[in-house]
């Protein structure tokens, strides 16, 4: 009795799996933020906030000068951004970093490091 009731679990779940698959970030498609979009404010004042939430964990003194390129990802409550974004150290020196961040509720900075 107790082997078919696990069996039995065992098939409802596959069936379940297979009639309503589990969408993950990775199958959702990135879509490009082109041209004049990515100078537009929502998008800047994301990356500006993608830097302070970077300096309030690394210390580092980084200043954002603006969003150069971007992509989303539509998720389910949520979306998703890649930015490339140009900012500044301490010295003045201006480079290029990677930021990831989902904009929900909450906001969440996923990722942010210097530009390959």
């Amino acid at each position: 009795m107790r082997t078919s009731s696990c069996l039995l679990l065992l098939a409802v779940v596959t069936i379940i799996a297979v009639v309503y698959p589990v969408t993950t970030s990775a199958q959702q498609p990135w879509h490009p933020i082109d041209g004049e979009d990515i100078d537009r404010p929502f998008y800047q004042i994301l990356g500006g906030w993608a830097v302070m939430e970077h300096v309030k964990q690394a210390h580092d003194g980084l200043k954002f000068s603006k969003v150069f390129s971007g992509e989303k990802q539509d998720l389910s409550t949520s979306v998703k951004y890649h930015f490339v974004i140009i900012a500044s150290d301490r010295g003045g020196k201006t480079d290029r970093y990677d930021a990831e961040l989902i904009e929900g509720n909450p906001r969440r900075l996923i990722s942010f490091a210097p530009a390959n």
